[in-house]
């Protein structure tokens, strides 16, 4: 079994999907409206991943 690194870019991806996921799950469960909830996943999954991008930039430097 290879024991390969990820990248920054992939550590990016997945902390935005799990930042994503949760706000999904957060809005489904109060707001009870999938196209709520759904808007509000992407929003804070792109928060996340800018987050996540600006965090890789401070970590690097």
């Amino acid at each position: 079994m290879s024991s390969r690194e990820p990248t920054y870019r992939t550590l990016r991806l997945l902390s935005a999907n799990a930042a994503g996921m949760t706000g999904f799950l957060l809005a489904a469960a109060v707001g009870q409206e999938f196209a709520g909830a759904l808007v509000a996943g992407v929003l804070v999954g792109a928060i996340g991943y800018i987050a996540s991008s600006a965090l890789v930039e401070f970590a690097a430097a």
